[in-house]
């Protein structure tokens, strides 16, 4: 299917929910005439913040929970940003009101109600990399470790990169501002969000691991190239961050190997304990590594060559300009997946890549005729 210019902003990932631990809280918790949607995995020791990606919420994190659970032992924090999950829209009339400051206002004042105001440790993954550098500027006492999952940080969002997604997405905001508050305030507030986020710094005081996808969301090179040098820019500039590429991986690191992101984080949490009490830590974590690595050799075997890894193959030719070969590899999926649509969508998005229209609509009503339900070759083949 069409990857999306601004996926790390719009694709919220459906998870079923499930009770990742027998201590887990789920609450609503009001915030100053709205309620947030808070769920606590209740452990011991440092509590970790985990800060969702635009368009995501609480439920995002749900595989990962009970792996960091079992490896730190500590209390684990999600929650729906307003008008996302479970989480009331602050109920503000103005629209500039839903920005990130009060967003981190009312996560601020969730977190003191619910105990958990003081010693933190951060995890964010996409978006949630500028709520995550708010608060750790409002806090940097408080903040005793980060760990980004491929996040967005503000030397990313230039003002052509602004202009551009801004005029993307108005058909977006439209709909959402009846259909979806949340990611309508979201979107439509997002220019702002960067404003204030090229005036925040993020302090250098606190240690940081930065764990950045190989393969990033933007198809477009010059776009991918920016991502990495503005995270490797900002590691750079402090001797206490350090920088982990994630081989392999897509923009949901924490999916595609989340071994990587739980060793991570409890690499990020034994830093902030002593050495004493990082004996047993390490052994749960040692324990869990061996076990996730096992299972993701498992997983890689079953996924090698399946209609999912021909497709992402074909993606990753046509991001390195490779487009003749993607299209043999999109071609290929087609006949050894005759009856999926999404194999046929991708053939005609690489044949319109290619500038070959007939093709790419050929290719695009097979799809149509083999997924009904795939809006977006019916848009595409409006245009052809």
């Amino acid at each position: 299917m069409k990857l999306y210019f601004l996926a790390f902003l719009c694709c919220a990932i459906q998870l079923l929910p499930q009770r990742a631990h027998s201590q887990a809280l789920d609450t609503l918790v009001d915030v100053g005439g709205y309620r947030l949607h808070f769920n606590i995995v209740r452990g011991k020791g440092l509590p970790i913040l985990l800060e969702a990606g635009g368009g995501d919420d609480a439920r995002v994190w749900q595989q990962l929970l009970k792996p960091l659970a079992a490896a730190t032992g500590a209390t684990l924090i999600s929650y729906d940003r307003p008008g996302f999950g479970k989480s009331e829209n602050s109920k503000e009339p103005d629209d500039a009101q839903h920005g990130i400051m009060s967003g981190i206002q009312g996560l601020e004042t969730g977190l003191k109600k619910l105990g958990y105001s003081k010693d933190l440790l951060l995890v964010a993954h996409s978006y949630g990399g500028f709520y995550s550098t708010l608060y750790a500027s409002r806090h940097p006492e408080a903040v005793k470790a980060v760990v980004l999952v491929d996040a967005m940080l503000a030397c990313y969002a230039t003002d052509e990169f602004l202009a551009s997604m801004m005029r993307d997405m108005q058909a977006d905001i439209a709909k959402n501002k009846v259909e979806n508050r949340g990611r309508y305030y979201q979107t439509s507030n997002y220019a702002a969000t960067v404003k204030v986020m090229r005036k925040v710094s993020f302090p250098a005081s606190i240690p940081v691991i930065d764990l950045v996808a190989e393969a990033p969301f933007s198809p477009k090179p010059e776009e991918a190239a920016r991502w990495r040098t503005c995270h490797k820019e900002f590691t750079a500039a402090s001797p206490n961050r350090e920088s982990i590429t994630a081989y392999g991986c897509g923009h949901y690191i924490f999916l595609d190997n989340p071994a990587l992101v739980v060793s991570a984080i409890a690499k990020a949490y034994g830093n902030t304990r002593g050495q004493q009490k990082n004996a047993d830590l390490l052994k749960r974590s040692l324990a869990y590594s061996l076990e996730s690595n096992n299972e993701l050799k498992k997983r890689e075997t079953e996924y090698r060559h399946s209609e999912s890894d021909l497709n992402t193959w074909g993606y990753t030719l046509m991001r390195q300009g490779e487009t003749q070969k993607a299209l043999e590899i999109f071609k290929l999926n087609t006949v050894m997946h005759p009856q999926s649509g999404n194999a046929f969508d991708s053939l005609a998005e690489a044949y319109l890549h290619a500038g070959n229209k007939e093709l790419a609509k050929i290719n695009y009503k097979k799809s149509v005729e083999l997924d009904p339900k795939n809006n977006n070759a019916v848009e595409v083949l409006k245009t052809l």
